[in-house]
C-alpha cells in the first residue's frame, strides 16, 4: 500500500491499454460538459517497451493544459479514469512575474475539482479528436 492506502501495482481494465490509444473521455460536473480529456500510448524507452500513458485536458474554448504522464505498475491516474472520474483542475491561467530584473509568464493551475469522465465511442472519436485539434505532437 502507499500512503493513500492505495495498491502499488494495479491492474488497468483493458491490460492492453489499447482502448486508451487515442482516447476521448468527456469531463463534466453535476452532468454539465466542461471539457474534454484525450489520451495517447506510447513506449518508454526504459524500462523497454513499457507502455507510456500521456494526457491532455482541453477546454471548451480550445484551451489546452499541459499534457501529464501515467506509467506502472501504478497507474494512479489509470485507477480515476476506469472509475469514471478524474481529479484535476479548472483551467490554468497565464499570469506574468517579476523577478529582479526579468520578466517570466507561468501558468497558474484554477481551483481543484473532480469531473466525471464518459469515454466516447467509435467514429465520435475521431471526429471529436479532429474538432478538438488533436495532434500526436501535442503529448
Amino acid at each position: 500500500m502507499d500512503a493513500d492506502g492505495q495498491p502499488r501495482i494495479y491492474e488497468p481494465a483493458d491490460t492492453s491499454l489499447r482502448s486508451y490509444h487515442r482516447a476521448v473521455w468527456t469531463l463534466s460536473v453535476d452532468g454539465e460538459p466542461h471539457g474534454h480529456l484525450a489520451c495517447v500510448v506510447l513506449e518508454m524507452a526504459w524500462p523497454r517497451r513499457a507502455p507510456w500513458l500521456w494526457f491532455l485536458v482541453v477546454w471548451p474554448d480550445g484551451q489546452k493544459e499541459l499534457p501529464f504522464e501515467d506509467y506502472g505498475p501504478g497507474w494512479y491516474t489509470l485507477r480515476e479514469i476506469d472509475a469514471g472520474f478524474l481529479d484535476y483542475h479548472l483551467p490554468s491561467v497565464t499570469v506574468g512575474q517579476r523577478f529582479l530584473w526579468r520578466r517570466a509568464s507561468a501558468n497558474k493551475h484554477g481551483a481543484p475539482r473532480r469531473f466525471e469522465l464518459e469515454k466516447l465511442a467509435g467514429e465520435v472519436v475521431a471526429r471529436r479528436w479532429d474538432e478538438l485539434g488533436l495532434r500526436d505532437e501535442d503529448f
